[in-house]
């Protein structure tokens, strides 16, 4: 993540500049070609709305999802240097519900694999602690999950077991899931501190959910502690570390406000969460023994105001905040907040704009290869984004970020961010 100083002379200078002036004016052409392109169908959906008393579709006893993300970004600004990338990733799986299939009550399953491809605009441009991109990923073809889930007790109680995700069961927040920086998927106070099971590495694991009243869950997780590096170790997702790494443990407790569908209150989710791992050597801290590790955290999601007669239209805020021992953790305090707003604008009821904004704290122990201690401070990101809902299938969203301090562990220029991301799912 370290960047070095850059020397240039006069000749260098005007090559450089004229080499970003060139990727500045590629990536506006490439927003534009995408906002002409899609601008026929952004009237909305050409289908009728579902009328408020159709039931749900009948669920497919197997199916295959299907998901492609792509995206242009560029550093304007700051950073390491300046310059723009196009990245992409593939999504492909197939689920299906074993009851249908095999008459095995209560029973599913889900096996996907990705392809994340292109290069990184954090590696190669702005160097910041935390990713730019949450699709920022190694390049390589790689199983993702694989699991099987039973429940029991008319669906109150599910048991997964499999290679499976910690970020797609804990920790989320999902008015923050709208913005487009690795902090706001993946907790850093989870993610940076240890080789977790989150994207784009899943790992062994189960986790149980019991879901007390419409108001009231409780799920536990436990996970193989170490999924190795996904750009060494982990190329492929296929490196099952079932030793020495130690295991990763998560409960979580959650209270939903206003859960009743006859409820017309501001609906709200609140998550405090805990982990523990059993045996973790960061690192960061050359010459420290291995250790285990503790942590909590805590997630709301509340509506703010809702839009009469709708069900979700409106503002809604988010937070997530949490913990974890300053001496043997990279990141010791993680902060983000942040608003959204479903149907700002006339006639676009589905698109959401978004304001982020998200504080990464680093260790004041955190030492270089030498041992030496590393000058640490924090990283923080304000991200605007708007997600538009072309079709039900295809959304655009534009994106900006301003990052302070990208890296967090030297003085660097803030860098400023612009791209724009489309995702077709089927």
């Amino acid at each position: 993540m370290n960047s070095s100083p850059l020397t240039a002379g006069p000749v260098s200078a005007v090559i450089h500049h004229d080499r970003m002036n060139r990727t500045t004016r590629n990536l506006v052409r490439f927003i534009l070609f995408l906002a002409a392109g899609f601008a026929p169908f952004a009237q909305g959906d050409d289908a009728a709305p579902p009328k408020k008393d159709d039931a749900p579709p009948e669920p497919k006893a197997i199916s295959f999802p299907f998901s492609y993300t792509g995206e242009g970004f560029a550093n304007l600004s700051g950073g390491y240097k300046q310059g723009a990338i196009y990245e992409g990733l593939l999504s492909v799986g197939v689920q299906g519900d074993l009851d249908k299939l095999i008459g095995w009550q209560g029973g599913s399953f889900l096996v996907s694999g990705l392809y994340p491809h292109g290069p990184s605009l954090t590696d190669n441009y702005v160097h910041d602690f935390n990713r730019v991109s949450n699709i920022d990923a190694y390049d390589s073809v790689r199983l993702y999950e694989a699991w099987v889930q039973q429940e029991f007790a008319d669906g109150k109680v599910s048991l997964r077991v499999g290679q499976i995700l910690a970020d797609a069961e804990f920790f989320v927040s999902d008015n923050g899931a709208l913005f487009l920086n690795g902090a706001f998927g993946a907790i850093p106070l989870i993610s940076q501190n240890f080789d977790a099971p989150v994207f784009p590495s899943a790992a062994p694991g189960m986790r149980v959910r019991w879901t007390a009243t419409e108001a009231l869950s409780v799920q536990a997780g436990l996970f193989s502690g170490d999924v190795g590096d996904s750009a060494s170790e982990n190329q492929h997702g296929l490196d099952w570390n079932l030793n020495g790494g130690g295991v990763l443990a998560i409960t979580e407790v959650a209270y939903k406000v206003n859960a009743e569908k006859e409820s017309r209150g501001l609906r709200g989710v609140y998550k405090l969460g805990a982990f523990f791992h059993s045996s973790e050597a960061n690192e960061a801290f050359p010459g420290t023994p291995s250790r285990s590790d503790a942590g909590g955290y805590f997630v709301a999601d509340q509506q703010l105001w809702r839009n009469p007669d709708t069900e979700d239209q409106g503002l809604s805020g988010f937070l997530r905040i949490g913990g974890a021992p300053e001496d043997r953790n990279t990141v010791p305090f993680y902060f983000d907040t942040g608003f959204n707003f479903k149907g700002l604008l006339p006639g676009r009821d589905k698109d959401i704009a978004g304001l982020g904004l998200s504080y990464t704290k680093l260790s004041t122990n955190l030492r270089d290869d030498a041992g030496q201690p590393l000058e640490s401070h924090h990283e923080t990101i304000l991200e605007a984004t708007y997600k538009v809902q072309v079709k039900d299938w295809l959304t655009v969203q534009p994106d900006f970020q301003y990052i302070f301090n990208p890296g967090g562990t030297e003085s660097a220029p803030n860098a400023l961010v612009a791209g724009v991301r489309f995702n077709v799912t089927f």
